[in-house]
This record gives structure tokens, C-alpha cells and sequence, in this order.
């Protein structure tokens, strides 16, 4: 389907720039409309909602950040640390405004499964429903979010 030029300048904030290196898009093809329909099919199957799922990853967030670099457990086999980063970044989303830096790092001991949680992938999940474009650093998969933050 072909974009109208306000959806092509739209799509082009999801690509690399000078705040986000990688961009939002990793190499996933599809448009960032595409991406958000095909993850709340798969939330909708898991029988979650984005703003639950937000909750989960914002909580685990906090408990990270809270311990000051420390490893933490969120549950059995699951522990999680903060990694601060200096400055903020604007939300692709237009009037979504701009999110502190720094990463939390949640990792399934059991499974290997890794998840990068920032403040601004949170906030386009619970706004958007928008998880990141497949190959992107900071893409989180909605059955992994859940089986780990949840």
C-alpha cells in the first residue's frame, strides 16, 4: 500500500538519526502499522494487553534501576541490571515527547532469552502497541516480555 507523504515523513523517524544509530525498524520490512498489527494479534493469542505488558517491563525496569548497577532477580532464573546512559531521546511518535536514556538488561538464565528495556521502548509499547522492527537492538518480542517481566 502505498503511503501518503505526512506517512512516508512519519515512517522516516522510525529510521536511524543521530539519536537513535539503529533505528526503530531494525531490518524488518514491513511498515511500523504492519509491525503493531501483527503484535496485538500475537498479545490478543497471549490474552494480555499492551498497557499490562508496559506495566510488567516498567516495573521490572524500576526494580533494576533502583539496585544501582546491581544484578537483581525479578523471579526464579530471571534477574535483570540497569545500565545508565546520560540524556534523553525523542519518541518516534509524534507529541509523544522525550524519554531519559539507559537500558535495563532482563536475561532468562534458563532459556538465554535477553531483553533491552528502555524507558522510551516502554512508552511506544504502552502508548502504541509498537514493540520495534525485527533486528532492531531494542525489539522485544511480546511472548518473551510476557514469559519474563510477567
Amino acid at each position: 500500500m502505498k503511503q501518503s507523504p505526512r506517512e512516508q515523513e512519519q515512517t522516516k523517524l522510525f529510521g536511524p538519526s543521530k539519536f537513535s544509530a539503529g533505528g526503530f525498524l531494525g531490518n524488518d520490512p514491513r511498515q511500523p502499522e504492519e509491525i503493531i498489527a501483527a503484535d496485538t494479534a500475537a498479545l490478543e493469542s497471549l490474552g494480555v494487553d499492551r498497557e499490562t505488558v508496559a506495566a510488567l517491563l516498567a516495573a521490572a525496569f524500576d526494580k533494576a534501576e533502583a539496585a544501582l548497577g546491581d544484578v537483581v532477580e525479578l523471579k526464579p532464573g530471571v534477574v535483570a541490571v540497569h545500565y545508565e546512559a546520560r540524556g534523553k531521546i525523542p519518541s518516534p511518535f509524534r507529541g509523544d515527547g522525550v524519554f531519559q536514556k539507559g537500558e535495563v538488561v532482563v536475561t532468562d538464565r534458563n532459556s538465554g532469552i535477553t531483553l533491552y528495556v528502555t524507558r522510551l521502548g516502554i512508552g511506544m509499547i504502552r502508548n502504541h502497541g509498537f514493540f520495534q522492527g525485527r533486528g532492531s537492538r531494542y525489539r522485544i518480542e511480546p511472548e518473551d516480555a510476557v514469559r519474563l517481566a510477567g
